[in-house]
Formats: C-alpha cells, sequence, structure tokens
C-alpha cells in the first residue's frame, strides 16, 4: 500500500505544537480516546490517533494521558514540569491570569482523561458536567445548538466552535475538524502513524511532528514511557523513513546528538529492517533542560535535525 502524503517544504505546524507547549492540545458507536481502557482496542495514543481525521496527515499533533501527567507533576515537578498545562490549551491560558477554567468553561483538568490537540483544535474525553458548561458557555455569549452527539456552541466574533456531551468535549479553532463523533477516516488508518505508534508503545505523552514526501524522514513522533516504578520515564523518537538509504543518513544524524559531551550522550540509535525502515533513539528523562518529558516540543532539537539537518 502506497502510503499517501503531502508535500512540505519545512514543518509549518511546529510552531503551533510549541505554543501549545509553551502554554502547557461520544456518539453512539464510537470510541473516542477517553473511553474505558480498552474501549476501541490499541493504546491510548492510537485511539487518539484514532478521533483525529486523516485531513491533519500534515499537521502537528500531540497526545496527553491527563491522569497519569497529573500524578507525575505533583509527584516531581522538578521532572515533570514541561507537562504542567497538560495539554490542555484553557487550563495553560489561566495559569497565567489566575482566573478559574471552572467558573469560565465549566470544566477543569480534574474532568479530563486525555488531551489530543492538533495546531489549537483539541478534544478531551473524561467526564463532564453539561449542565455547567451550558451555564458556563452561556455566561460567556455561547448560544447553544443540539446535535446527535452532544451540544454545540457558537457566539458571534468568536471563530471557535465548541462541542460537549458527557464524555469528551472538542474545540475547533482551526480548519481541522476534531469532533464528538470519531471520522470516518481516521490517522490511525495511515500506515505511518500507525507504525511510528506501535514504534512508541504504551506512551502516556506524545508529539508527531506531521508528514511530509519530500525528505528522508516522511513522519516522526517522540513519546514518553513510565520505567516500572511507575515515576521514571524515558522517551523513544521513532522515525518512518523513505529508504533504507535515507534512514542510515538519518541514523548518522542523530547519532551526532549521542557524542560524548552532547546532551544525549549514550543514547541508543537503531535502524530497522525492511525498504522503508523505522529509525529509533531512547534517552532517560532527567531534570535538566532538554531532558524533560516533551522538551522537544520547546527546544525542537531533535525534531531540528530531522527536519533541517541542524
Amino acid at each position: 500500500m502506497r502510503i499517501p502524503c503531502r508535500s512540505h517544504s519545512r514543518l509549518r505546524p511546529l510552531a503551533a505544537l510549541l505554543l501549545v507547549s509553551a502554554l502547557s492540545v461520544a456518539g453512539a458507536g464510537c470510541s473516542l480516546p477517553g473511553g474505558g481502557d480498552d474501549e476501541g482496542g490499541g493504546t491510548g495514543l492510537e485511539r487518539a490517533l484514532a478521533a483525529v481525521p486523516a485531513a491533519a496527515a500534515d499537521q502537528g499533533v500531540m497526545y496527553r494521558d491527563v491522569r497519569t501527567v497529573r500524578r507525575l507533576v505533583a509527584e516531581n515537578p522538578a521532572l515533570y514540569r514541561g507537562l504542567e498545562g497538560f495539554g490542555i490549551l484553557e487550563v495553560a491560558q489561566h495559569g497565567y491570569t489566575g482566573r478559574s477554567v471552572r467558573a469560565d468553561w465549566g470544566f477543569d483538568v480534574k474532568d479530563v482523561r486525555t488531551s489530543v490537540a492538533v495546531g489549537d483544535s483539541s478534544l478531551l474525553t473524561g467526564k463532564f458536567d453539561t449542565d455547567a458548561v451550558d451555564r458556563a458557555m452561556k455566561k460567556q455569549g455561547y448560544r447553544a445548538t443540539r446535535t446527535d452527539d452532544g451540544t454545540r456552541y457558537k457566539k458571534g466574533g468568536d471563530p471557535g466552535t465548541y462541542e460537549v456531551s458527557g464524555s469528551a468535549r472538542a474545540a475547533k479553532r482551526s480548519d481541522i475538524a476534531l469532533g464528538l463523533a470519531t471520522p470516518d477516516e481516521s490517522l490511525r488508518d495511515d500506515e505511518a502513524y500507525e507504525a511510528v505508534a506501535d514504534c512508541l508503545g504504551d506512551v502516556y505523552e506524545a508529539t508527531y511532528y506531521a508528514k511530509r514526501d519530500d525528505a528522508d524522514v516522511v513522519l516522526f513522533a517522540i513519546g514518553g514511557r513510565l520505567g516500572k516504578d511507575r515515576t521514571s520515564s524515558s522517551e523513544t523518537l521513532c522515525a518512518h523513513t523513505a529508504s533504507r538509504k535515507a534512514a542510515i543518513t538519518t541514523a548518522a544524524k542523530l547519532r551526532k546528538k549521542t557524542a560524548r559531551g552532547q546532551r544525549y550522550a549514550g543514547s541508543k540509535v537503531t535502524v530497522g529492517k525492511g525498504t522503508t525502515p523505522l529509525v529509533t533513539m531512547t534517552w532517560k528523562n532527567r531534570p535538566e533542560s532538554g531532558l524533560r518529558p516533551a522538551d522537544n516540543d520547546r527546544t525542537s532539537e531533535l525534531p531540528g535535525v530531522l527536519v533541517w539537518g541542524r
């Protein structure tokens, strides 16, 4: 099967991902990522990809297991402070203003199980008090319209659309239509996205840095796993390459970052099998800048190697 790609000379969604990180992104018969542990099958990341339309393949995608991240930030803020926004734009923004997210929006981080962000649009899953949301939205001037899946909120002068049910909240602030219903064709149906998700495994946080057909690396993502003690963590970069030659070139670039004296010294870079191999690199998270979980969303150090060769 040919992997459908879009051509990009540079990674356009990176700025949006950095913005979300710095501010730190159901209907009947649908399986959203915040359901039961086994609902929909696969890891939490795979269920999150199933909620993102295939049209978003050329965008950055950020996933957070919010319940796990909340615990980690509370237990070890020095290591996990880069995740303090939990991938929830409203929570991150209100952290700077001191305002109450629940008062303004009718929910807070305690209600959220998972977060998926595409640019500045997002899908939160968990348990939402729809009456509280309704009161908060109407207080802000939003008008409510019932839909098959929940309630849609709009108001004049705001380009955003909000959809809320008892188990999900979708905020559409761009052309990417994250909604309460699972799309007919999603990123989980994309061979490259699924291969990278399989490579990352059962992660509690991950960022996909968009898909390109004009580079050695077709698609890559960085995701974090917890250690056996459920407190320590490591991150893995998984890159889906265009050819074996491209994989070898990509691995050589990454290995420069693992040399003695470099930030990722001692990390192992591997090249997989096949004609379009996966290249992987894994390192242990530490409290130092650049080595905390999700720090690459902020620094773009390793993404910069794969996109711009720096």
